[in-house]
């Protein structure tokens, strides 16, 4: 009786840790599967595939030092998984890039209008695929967990990416009167 009891509050605990990260994670899933997928069906699908897979290595004891990486990475890894069984050749990141608009709600702004204008500045694949982690709030060490790369190569990644968009955005706004930039002057120094 006693060890049924136990299991009852076992189970009752992992629920509610599951309601828990779902709460705080699926959004950001579902607008992360949403820009990789290209359809919210799909995406859906790998929500729901992704917490799935959560409850059944959590029920079977496994621990997670870092379950948000764990859920990006199943949901990426799904889609992928998806898109090489349907169109029978590997699917790569490139594709992303060229996704239709899925709105993001919280902001207004369209992730395939985000898309675009990283091409537009010259981002890679790999340099948008971070730049999308990150800014769906994922740390470092998590999106190197996601993508399978190491942490300083993320951070020179991130570097890269942030310094081309800055670089974009600098020439788009220089002539704008309602977003002036200071412009760098040269340093003169004294013969």
């Amino acid at each position: 009786m006693e060890r049924a009891q136990s299991s009852k509050l076992a189970a009752v605990a992992l629920e509610q840790e599951i309601a828990r990260l779902y709460s705080a994670e699926a959004p950001g899933l579902l607008r992360y599967a949403a820009t990789v997928a290209g359809n919210p069906e799909t995406a859906q699908d790998a929500l729901q595939e992704a917490f799935f897979r959560f409850f059944i290595a959590r029920s079977a004891g496994r621990q997670f030092h870092s379950p948000k990486a764990w859920l990006f990475r199943v949901v990426r890894n799904y889609i992928l998984d998806q898109k090489r069984s349907s169109s029978r050749s590997e699917i790569g990141i490139e594709l992303a890039l060229n996704l239709p608009s899925q709105p993001d709600p919280a902001s207004g702004i369209t992730s395939a209008g985000l898309l675009e204008r990283a091409a537009q500045m010259g981002l890679s694949a790999r340099e948008a695929e971070c730049f999308r982690l990150r800014s769906e709030g994922l740390r470092y060490e998590e999106i190197a967990d996601v993508l399978g790369l190491q942490c300083g190569t993320v951070g020179a990644v991130l570097a890269r990416a942030h310094g081309k968009i800055r670089r974009a955005l600098g020439e788009e706004c220089r002539g704008s009167r309602e977003f002036p930039l200071p412009v760098a002057r040269e340093k003169r120094y004294a013969s």
